[in-house]
Formats: C-alpha cells, sequence, structure tokens
C-alpha cells in the first residue's frame, strides 16, 4: 500500500504510467477510482493554501460527489450506499476529511491493478535479453600516449612502454587529475589529520565504502594498530600480524589485480618477505608492514583523499547555497505555510492519515493516546482533547442547528483552550498569531475558525502516532492504560524528587548568605 501510495504521489513525474495502465485494462473502476484519487488530491491542496475559498472547497465537494458518488454519477466508483449517504449528510460545510471513506475504499480497490501492472512489469523485465559487452577506455590522456608510442622506433622499446610505462603514466596523470579537484584550501590534507578527526574519519569510511574501496583503510588501520602495541605482548602482536596476513596478503586484495601496490612492489615485497610459501606460513616482519601500510598510505593519499575533499568541498557548497535558498523562502512565507509539511504526508501516507484519524475518534484508543503523549509533553493531552472537540464542533455544523447554539460552541472552545481563565490562557502547542487570529475573526471566519489549529495540533499529534502503535503492539489491549499509569507515576516521583532537591538547593544558599551577612555584621 505505501509503495503504491509513493507512485501515486510521483505519478505525473512518471508520465501517468499507472493511469495508462488502469485505462488499458477495461476495467470501469479501477480506472474511475484512479482519476477519483487525483481529484480528490487537488480538493485536499484547497485546505492547504495560504488563504481558504469557502467557495471553492464547496464547488470541489460538489463535483467529486457529482462525478463519483452520486447514485446517477457518470463515473461510479462503486462506493456502499450506506457510506454515500454518510458523505452527503456532511458536504455543506465541506472539511478536509469529507471523502476519508471513499478514498480509504478506493485505495483497497486500486491496489489489485498495481500489483497485477507490478507483476507484469517483472515479467517483461525477465523476457529481456542481458548482453555482455567490454569496451576499451578511451580518454584523451590515452589517446596522448598512444600517439606518443607510435612515434618510438624501437617495437622492443614500444612493448616495454606498453608493459611498464604506460600503467605508471596513467597512474600518474589520474594522481595529478585528483589532486587538481582539491580546492587550495584543503590541499595540504593528509591522511594522519583525518584520523584525528572522528567525524571526518567516519565520512571518509562512508565515501570508500561508497566507492568499494574501504578495504584499503582497513588495512592501513589494523597495521598501524599493530605498530602502536608493546613489543612485550609478544602474543598479542603475532595474534594481529596473523590476522592481517589472513586478511589482506592475498589474491583478493594485496597480491590481486586491484592491489594498491604494482606489480613491481608486489615483486620485491614476495622476494623480501622469503616467497609465497614463507609469507603463507611465517608471521610478518615489522619491515614488510611498514612496506605494505605505505602502499596502501599512498593510494589512499594521492587517489581517495583528493576524491573525498573534493566531494565534501561540492557538498558544503550545495547544503550553504540550499539553506541561504532556504531561509530566503521562509522570510517571504506566512506562518501558514506550515502545513505544506501536512501535506507531503498526507499524499505519501494517506492510509496511516485516516487510520490516525478512526484512533482519535474510538473513544478507548483516544483514551489510551491520550495517556502516552501525556508522558511526552504538558499540552499535548490538551491537544487531543481540542482536535475531538473541534470534531464534535463540525458535526454541530452539519446539523443544521440554530446559530446561537454554534457560538456557544465555539464560544465554549476558546475558553477551553485558547483563552482559558486558567494560566496559560493557550492550553494547546499552536502559535500565538493563530490563537490570536481566531479570537479576533472568530466571526468572519465561518465553520472553519478552528481550521487550522486543528491541523497544527494533528500535525504534532502523528508525530507520536507510529511510537504509540510500537508500543500497544507489545502490550494486551488490557493492560496498556496500566502500563502508561505506571510509567506515569515514576516520572512524577522523578519529578517531584529534582523538585525537592532544588528546594534544598535554595534553602542551602539562603543559609550561605545569612551566615554571612551575620558574620560581616560580627566584625564591621
Amino acid at each position: 500500500m505505501e509503495s503504491m501510495l509513493q507512485s501515486l504521489y510521483l505519478e505525473n513525474r512518471a508520465g501517468y504510467y499507472f493511469t495508462h495502465f488502469c485505462e488499458k485494462s477495461g476495467n470501469k473502476l479501477w480506472k474511475n477510482s484512479a482519476y477519483f484519487w487525483f481529484d480528490l488530491q487537488a480538493y485536499h491542496q484547497l485546505f492547504y493554501q495560504e488563504t481558504l475559498h469557502p467557495f471553492k472547497i464547496c464547488k470541489q465537494a460538489q463535483f467529486l460527489y457529482a462525478t463519483y458518488i452520486a447514485p446517477s454519477a457518470n463515473m461510479d466508483i462503486g462506493l456502499h450506499q450506506s457510506k454515500k449517504n454518510l458523505i452527503y449528510q456532511k458536504i455543506d460545510p465541506a472539511f478536509e476529511d469529507l471523502f476519508d471513506l471513499a478514498e480509504e475504499y478506493i485505495l483497497t480497490v486500486l491496489l489489485e491493478p498495481w500489483m497485477k501492472m507490478v507483476e507484469a512489469d517483472k515479467y517483461t523485465y525477465g523476457k529481456v535479453e542481458l548482453v555482455e559487452e567490454t569496451r576499451q577506455l578511451d580518454s584523451m590522456y590515452f589517446r596522448k600516449l598512444q600517439a606518443l608510442h607510435q612515434e618510438s622506433g624501437s617495437k622492443k622499446d614500444e612493448s616495454s612502454v606498453a608493459d611498464a610505462g604506460l600503467p605508471s603514466c596513467l597512474d600518474a596523470l589520474k594522481e595529478d587529475q585528483h589532486l587538481c579537484q582539491v580546492p587550495k584550501e584543503l590541499a595540504g590534507t593528509n591522511l594522519s589529520d583525518l584520523i584525528h578527526d572522528k567525524e571526518k574519519l567516519e565520512q571518509f569510511w562512508d565515501f570508500l565504502n561508497e566507492h568499494s574501496a574501504g578495504m584499503d583503510l582497513m588495512c592501513w588501520l589494523d597495521i598501524e594498530q599493530f605498530r602502536k602495541m608493546l613489543h612485550k605482548d609478544k602474543e598479542k602482536r603475532e595474534e594481529k600480524s596473523k590476522d592481517i596476513k589472513n586478511k589482506y596478503l592475498n589474491k583478493k586484495y594485496f597480491f590481486g589485480p586491484n592491489s594498491p601496490a604494482t606489480r613491481e612492489q608486489q615483486e620485491q615485497l614476495m622476494h623480501s618477505g622469503g616467497g609465497w610459501g614463507q609469507i603463507l606460513h611465517d608471521r610478518l616482519s615489522a619491515a614488510v608492514l611498514l612496506e605494505i601500510q605505505q602502499c596502501v598510505q599512498k593510494r589512499l593519499e594521492k587517489q581517495w583523499l583528493p576524491l573525498f575533499l573534493a566531494d565534501e568541498h561540492r557538498g558544503s557548497e550545495g547544503q550553504i547555497r540550499d539553506k541561504t535558498e532556504d531561509l530566503a523562502h521562509q522570510k517571504q512565507e506566512k506562518t501558514t505555510r506550515m502545513w505544506k509539511h501536512v501535506d507531503n504526508k498526507w499524499v505519501s501516507s494517506s492510509s496511516e492519515i485516516i487510520a490516525f484519524r478512526k484512533a482519535l475518534l474510538n473513544p478507548v484508543t483516544a483514551n489510551q493516546f491520550q495517556c502516552f503523549v501525556s508522558l511526552k509533553g504538558d499540552l499535548l493531552e490538551n491537544g487531543v482533547l481540542f482536535w475531538q472537540e473541534v470534531q464534535k464542533y463540525k458535526d454541530l455544523c452539519h446539523s443544521h442547528c440554530d446559530d446561537a447554539t454554534v457560538q456557544k460552541k465555539i464560544t465554549a472552545i476558546i475558553d477551553c483552550f485558547i483563552n482559558s481563565a486558567v494560566p496559560p490562557a493557550l492550553q494547546i502547542d499552536i502559535p500565538t498569531a493563530q490563537a490570536k487570529k481566531i479570537l479576533e475573526h472568530r466571526k468572519e471566519l465561518g465553520p472553519y475558525i478552528f481550521r487550522e489549529a486543528q491541523m497544527t495540533i494533528f500535525a504534532l499529534l502523528f508525530k507520536f502516532w507510529p511510537k504509540f502503535c510500537k508500543f500497544r503492539s507489545n502490550l494486551a489491549s488490557d493492560k496498556i492504560l496500566f502500563a502508561l499509569e505506571r510509567k506515569k507515576g515514576k516520572k512524577m516521583q522523578k519529578k517531584e524528587g529534582k523538585t525537592a532537591e532544588v528546594r534544598v538547593t535554595k534553602f542551602q544558599v539562603t543559609a550561605d548568605k545569612l551566615h554571612k551577612n551575620s558574620f560581616m555584621n560580627k566584625y564591621t
């Protein structure tokens, strides 16, 4: 479901691939459901704009109902009649959760074509013939060197250059190319500087792993660790030496094609180590290990470190640019733009949003969740109550009762949560400007008076929903409240202990001051 929702969100960028699949299937229900989902997102967007337009909301709600839900709808999505009736009852005034029942239904409908499309894609991919092709690297440097070889007189010299000189020349050119990428201010950085900076070392380690070159750093660090061991710890040194030999001195790494050493260095090391058989069975001398470490260090400093520093420099420049753009963008936008985050979350996880709304409307689950969030913050518990009261206010609007009753409900919500007689006046976690807007424009905003405040609280509470789901999954339903009450009791005890400690400290400070004053008075 989550995978399908993410794809639906990016459907326009994919050329409406899934929508075309539903159209070509010949299944009207699939096609109508896909169209309904996209039109529904346009309806949701109306609630996240800077200025709310009740007329547009009403018009879009009526369009959705008439096109997809009404009994005579030309693009009927097959919703059950009882659910159609519930939507019709709440269409005036229309709120953001009006079509939740329809959305939940069509998502389950669309899941079937989505699975079939994925299976069809897998089958088609399996029919693609894989052809292996070997290509020769052609670069400007290679062509220049090839031209130089052709000018040489002797074929013998030419073959020797091709065998020995060409790789070394290419390596030298590559090294110069890597070093040129490093910014001037970072040009002097070496491996030793990096080792003493833990954060940088971890970043370099991640960079090497991304380029499948982590073995170089592992080898260098293991040998460095061996060198720092005390000579009197013979057993530990021998064990470490064997470990290094087994891990790195094999044809998969140091004596293989991807070795940090050249062929000449490999042969020289083999000779100084007493041959392949000697290297396999004996522990390595400190001199041999130092040679290996120097080869590895050379590749790290000449090839990978410059690339890492250049990459990091580009990344930091991009981050600075992004931050500057973000700050400029934030200054231009007003406070109400914060709802955009909720909107993105809604599109990508609408099934979770609907599930959370249902939970808040369920008395048992809501009570459990309320106890859970009360441990996370002082005003979060009030947030749950506020959201529920606003939902009751919406139901009151749909009942078409007299204006005096609706106004009484508005006043009750404001007096309880937004302008309380009990300090603090603002009893829920919303911006002060938002609360002020409600108080000043309560008669102008009509049925949408609490829209922004409810969305703010919903976004705040939704962050704790996954944690709550994880918490209750490990407990039986009848033990959830008991576990939460016990946690709350422990938190209160801890808080009381800290308060008592503060009181003792204040008392001690006061006593010290009195003692000091009496001492000073005695001798002056």
